[in-house]
């Protein structure tokens, strides 16, 4: 969160003037016995971003596994 809100405080100045500031989604996931492909942890990572998009964008989700029923 730290990282998502520094950057979104960042003013990029442009060459004719002004500046533009700029928002930042992150999906985070994490290492897990049953996930230790790449492959597979950037799947989630992103399926986590898209869950950050889909809530407002500008905000870091956390892949979460749906429980086993």
């Amino acid at each position: 969160e730290r990282l998502r809100s520094n950057l979104a405080a960042c003013q990029v100045p442009l060459p004719e003037g002004g500046s533009i500031n700029f928002t930042v989604s992150i999906g985070l996931t994490h290492l897990t016995n049953e996930a230790q492909q790449l492959d597979n942890l950037m799947q989630k990572a992103d399926l986590a971003l898209y869950q950050a998009k889909e809530q407002g964008r500008n905000r870091v989700a956390i892949y979460q596994e749906m429980p086993v029923v």
